[in-house]
Formats: C-alpha cells, sequence, structure tokens
C-alpha cells in the first residue's frame, strides 16, 4: 500500500502538464502494446478485449490524475468561475426570496386566445340560435 501511496504523493506535486505527459506516454505504450499483441501473437484474436480492457485502465488512471488536482482551492475557483458565468441570475433570485409551492401561477391569457374564444362564442351562438334573442332585442 506504501507503493501506491508513494506514487500518489509523487504527482500531487507535480504541474498539471508533466501529468498529463505521463498520461499521453502510458497510452501511447499501452495502444502500442495492444497493436503489437495482436500482429504478433493472435492475429485471430480480436483486438476488442484487448482495448476494452485497456480502455478500463485509461479511464481509471485519467480519473486519478483528474481528481489528483482537486482541493479547496480548486473547488473555490470552480465555484467563483460558475458564479461568474452564470446567465440567469433572476431566476437563480427568485429560487431563494420565493421558494417553490405548489400553487399554479396565474399567467393572464393573451390578447390572440381572447379574441379566438369570443369567435367561438360567436359562432356557437350562431349555430345554436333559438329566435328568443331576437324578441328582446325588438
Amino acid at each position: 500500500m506504501s507503493f501506491f501511496k508513494n506514487i500518489l504523493a509523487y504527482y500531487r506535486h507535480r504541474a498539471a502538464v508533466t501529468l498529463m505527459y505521463h498520461h499521453g506516454i502510458l497510452f501511447v505504450v499501452c495502444a502500442g502494446a495492444a497493436i503489437w499483441s495482436r500482429l504478433a501473437w493472435a492475429p485471430e484474436f480480436p483486438i476488442f478485449w484487448v482495448l476494452g480492457i485497456w480502455y478500463l485502465i485509461f479511464s481509471l488512471h485519467f480519473l486519478l490524475l483528474r481528481s489528483l488536482g482537486a482541493n479547496n482551492e480548486w473547488a473555490d475557483d470552480r465555484a467563483d468561475k460558475l458564479r461568474r458565468q452564470a446567465y440567469d441570475f433572476s431566476h437563480v433570485k427568485d429560487i431563494y426570496v420565493k421558494p417553490i409551492t405548489l400553487k399554479t401561477p396565474y399567467v393572464p391569457p393573451s390578447e390572440a386566445f381572447l379574441e379566438s374564444q369570443r369567435k367561438l362564442a360567436e359562432q356557437s351562438g350562431q349555430t345554436g340560435h333559438t329566435g328568443k334573442s331576437d324578441d328582446k332585442t325588438k
């Protein structure tokens, strides 16, 4: 276990460029080994499984390298960046000021909707004409 702790301690104090350089070397070595094994040992063996296993190992390695750079300073910088790039301040403010309720908000109907309702009422009034309204108007 101390072997892995030593590796982690080594990479914790390195620059991100160095980490990505070593990451790139690992990529080239693994890809070369996969292709060489396909050509040298088993041409009939599907390279998919080798590359699939390599992909899992490489992904874990990448995630480990990304997590090494995460500390309180990184988290604060990331939070500040998200705050600076927020485009919907009014929405966020509304959430803090007026918490979500289960009431349906009132939305006034548009003029186009009201006009369409008037036309429907006129059409239904014309088709359902009984003649009693004519007597009242005279």
